[in-house]
């Protein structure tokens, strides 16, 4: 999928958990609901900085794209080689696996505890506003996952157990009538889904069927996506 697409679908599977985590608590959540949004939204892109063309690596995202792929994905590359030459450089790689999530969330946290302690401790901020900078930190992983399923429904697929396993992929191709109808199906259901969540008193029990029922729609979309790419 497009690097805008990845942007909106992740935003739309998140929205139903935001959104009863908010009205559980809008006063101390909705600092926290920011900081995990931009998490998401960064982890979502990180996914394709072995692609030139990619998002991420284009205007306002540039900046880390590069960092991204120069700071980690080359350097990893090369010490992965060492290993197998499956890890070699290639788009849809490691980088779209549970590895390449693990490898990604460890390494970002060297800039978040650089900004973190130069912030708490030569810029003397207070600590309950560098705190924050650790939810970013907490919904890049999750942003990460997200883009592995929304490629999962492409015809390239990805290979989660990389560089084993089998390759898990659909009828939705990149750039096309498909990947619209597909990222129109994801705004009316988790659409649908947060105004049920909206419409529902505040409720651990709320939070917890938002989570179930966002997962439930991935099962039931990528069942259906054959279906809907023929739309």
């Amino acid at each position: 999928m497009r690097g805008e697409s990845h942007l909106i679908a992740s935003f739309m599977i998140s929205l139903p958990t935001i959104w009863a985590l908010y009205s559980m608590a809008p006063d101390i959540m909705i600092d926290v609901i920011g900081y995990v949004i931009g998490g998401v939204l960064l982890g979502c892109l990180l996914p394709d900085v072995d692609a030139s063309d990619a998002k991420v690596m284009h205007g306002y995202w540039r900046p880390i794209g590069l960092f991204g792929k120069y700071l980690f994905y080359k350097p990893m590359t090369w010490i992965l080689k060492t290993r197998s030459d499956a890890y070699r450089e290639q788009h849809r790689g490691y980088l779209h696996s549970f590895i390449g999530c693990f490898l990604a969330t460890i390494f970002f946290t060297i800039p978040i505890a650089i900004i973190f302690l130069h912030s708490t401790y030569v810029l003397l901020l207070p600590l309950e506003t560098t705190i924050w900078v650790w939810i970013v930190w907490i919904g890049l992983p999750f942003g990460f996952l997200m883009h592995l399923v929304e490629d999962s429904f492409t015809k390239s697929g990805v290979r989660w157990m990389f560089p084993n396993g089998k390759t898990y992929s659909s009828q939705t191709s990149t750039g096309k009538k498909s990947e619209y109808t597909l990222l129109s199906a994801f705004i009316v259901t988790y659409g649908i889904l947060t105004v049920i969540v909206y419409m529902a008193p505040p409720s651990f029990i709320v939070l917890f069927g938002a989570i179930l029922g966002s997962l439930v729609l991935l099962g039931a979309l990528y069942a259906a996506n054959p279906i809907i790419s023929r739309l």
